[in-house]
């Protein structure tokens, strides 16, 4: 990585806990505020960090239809590709979009309240570009589970420490003020306590009481950031798995080797073409080979297909749509900057 042992450190208690303040992370790096103080407006001002976002249980928030779609286009001229990713940009109940080389050209997430509205969705961009799309392949999101990314400690992931979204029939009960900061904390998952009471016009209290609570019911399980891969010298693929699955125990042995896999940093079980999709951070295409050698080798009685996706661009990526866009329109770049203490 392009980036000294400390400043991974630094990514690394981030990773844990993208609120972390300065002297928490100081304390456990074993560094002054000052220090890090130094080191993350550097990560920040030189972008190797892009965005830190709530992670949000979809289901919990009331929106239980979260599929992805493969998509492979043919025809499209630049100016049209350009206009196209910037209306899926523009959409909020697109969170994931991830442009590809491999398999599909881009994985869009869409993400909807009910079949009705995801077919909306879904058909507004097939009445829109689907002329251009040559091929599309859909996976059907049966839960979301993140791993921390132990590679920047050095280390495994031994304790099995996880982050979960999706998966659950319940429904929260979510007050617009809920939600309203769950749409702030997509955009700016550090955006200070003041600030966002200042921008709903509430108490800095409220703010906190309902953030707290909305961690206790797991609505918002973490905050956490979409990196800069080629900045930092590291490859992100997502790779989609056929799955045999008629012996539990070892899907569950798989699931517990990626559990504990450095690289291994998002797990997705999905139904349809596919039955898994792994999200894996490493530094070289040659690491990323071996890896998927060991799990064909170690696997080779439930996993029948792998195809490989390197994500050369992410222009999205949330768990959750915005709901209340006009809250950030009407916010400034600076506003949204928040701040350590």
């Amino acid at each position: 990585m392009h980036l000294t042992k400390f400043q991974q450190s630094i990514l690394y208690e981030l990773d844990k806990d993208g609120r972390a303040s300065y002297s928490t992370i100081a304390k456990n790096t074993h560094s002054t505020p000052q220090t890090i103080k130094y080191n993350y407006e550097k990560l920040m001002n030189e972008g190797y960090i892009k965005h830190f976002w709530a992670f949000v249980d979809y289901d919990l928030a009331g929106y239980s239809f979260f599929w992805g779609y493969w998509l492979k286009f043919a025809g499209l001229t630049k100016s049209q590709e350009t206009k196209m990713y910037q209306d899926f940009t523009n959409n909020q109940f697109i969170p994931i979009i991830m442009r590809t080389d491999g398999y599909a050209d881009v994985m869009l997430g869409i993400i909807a309240k009910d079949v009705f509205h995801h077919n909306e969705v879904l058909n507004s961009v097939f009445a829109k570009y689907g002329q251009y799309i040559s091929s599309s392949d859909i996976v059907v999101g049966l839960g979301f589970i993140k791993f921390p990314r132990s590679y920047l400690a050095n280390t495994k992931n031994t304790a099995k420490k996880f982050y979960t979204s999706g998966g659950t029939p319940i429904i929260a009960k979510l007050t617009e003020i809920d939600r309203k900061i769950i749409s702030l904390l997509q955009i700016d998952g550090r955006l200070e306590f003041t600030k966002i009471a200042r921008l709903l016009n509430v108490s800095t209290g409220l703010i906190h009481q309902r953030f707290k609570k909305l961690q206790a019911e797991k609505v918002i399980t973490k905050i956490t950031y979409t990196m800069n891969y080629q900045k930092l010298g590291l490859h992100l693929y997502r790779c989609l798995f056929k799955i045999i699955q008629f012996d539990s125990r070892r899907v569950q042995d798989l699931y517990n080797f990626c559990a504990i896999h450095p690289h291994i940093i998002n797990y997705v079980k999905v139904m349809g073409n596919w039955q898994l999709m792994l999200d894996i951070e490493i530094d070289s295409r040659e690491n990323l080979r071996d890896l998927i050698r060991e799990l064909r080798h170690r696997f080779q009685d439930i996993i029948h297909q792998i195809a490989i996706n390197e994500v050369y661009q992410i222009d999205k990526f949330t768990q959750m749509a915005i709901e209340y866009p006009a809250t950030i329109q009407n916010t400034s770049s600076q506003t949204l900057n928040g701040n350590l203490h």
